[in-house]
């Protein structure tokens, strides 16, 4: 769309006729974020309330569903990479966020690990290192749950603070380790967030190398747990000891874990805008929900 275009169907935003409104706003809001910043401008040059507001609903819904096309691109990506999905999580409440800076922090702690675990053959060892600088050098933390905040799921200010949720933290974690060739992922524990791990054994039978795993801990600093004790926290929980939860799921679980945790956190606060745009979000994440970018 053009600048004279645009500023003709601007200019009618505060007409008195609703119909109008309705018709200039549709309009408008298939502009690409790309105009978010001119449009601001023009928020920006206006005294006059009715018109900040309409507009300002205008560049959340450009915002809201660039942020949707995002993610129907993360979700069918075969990478679908934990740092870029829990970054668009972000984005869709705080649409200033600057991307690099979240990347760049990423991968300052991905090139200090680099370089101390090439040596190493196991996977076991490996995670032995990514702990000692994720807990130990950098001092990363959890929140309690009992700890009330608007931004625990948040990546950008998670890696600031160094702490943020259960859920935000092995993202993070797992994000890591992946960027590293790490195979980290999460496994579909109920009510739990745990990461499991390949570790590779020799089956002595047949001469051939055996696919199994270890599971990690994020809560507790990245502790170590074999199948066996895995089995004792399932039991724990009085869940029926199911082969699924022993296996790695895809990143899109962790991602939808995280949303749901965001709807959680906004709704106990009342913030019904935040939890309508989570909702959304959570729609496409959904499995054989039928969106597709258009």
């Amino acid at each position: 769309m053009d600048e004279e275009k645009l500023r003709a169907l601007i200019s009618l935003l505060d007409d008195s006729d609703p119909n109008v409104y309705i018709n200039i706003s549709k309009e408008l809001s298939k502009l690409s974020a790309t105009h978010i910043p001119k449009l601001e401008d023009i928020w920006l040059e206006s005294d006059n309330p009715i018109f900040q507001k309409r507009l300002e609903n205008i560049i959340d819904e450009i915002h809201h569903n660039s942020i949707i096309k995002e993610l129907i691109k993360w979700k069918n990506s075969p990478k679908q990479d934990l740092i870029d999905g829990a970054i668009l999580i972000n984005r869709s409440i705080n649409y200033h966020l600057t991307t690099c800076n979240v990347k760049t922090t990423i991968n300052r702690v991905v090139d200090e690990i680099k370089p101390e675990i090439r040596e190493l053959e196991t996977n076991l060892e490996k995670i032995k290192i990514l702990n000692h600088f994720l807990y130990f050098i950098h001092n990363f933390m959890v929140i309690s749950p009992k700890e009330e905040t608007n931004w625990g799921g948040n990546i950008s200010t998670v890696l600031a603070q160094k702490k943020g949720n259960y859920i935000i933290t092995s993202i993070i974690y797992a994000g890591i380790a992946q960027a590293l060739k790490i195979p980290v992922t999460g496994i579909q524990l109920p009510n739990s967030i745990l990461l499991s791990c390949e570790s590779h054994a020799a089956d002595p039978d047949s001469k051939k190398t055996k696919r199994s795993y270890f599971y990690i801990n994020p809560i507790d600093n990245g502790a170590v747990l074999s199948a066996m004790q895995l089995e004792l926290v399932i039991k724990f929980k009085k869940l029926n000891n199911l082969a699924q939860y022993y296996k790695p799921c895809n990143n899109l679980n962790l991602i939808r874990l995280l949303i749901q945790n965001q709807i959680f956190t906004y709704g106990r606060q009342n913030n019904h805008k935040y939890v309508d745009i989570l909702k959304g979000l959570l729609n496409v994440i959904l499995p054989n929900n039928p969106k597709t970018e258009k």
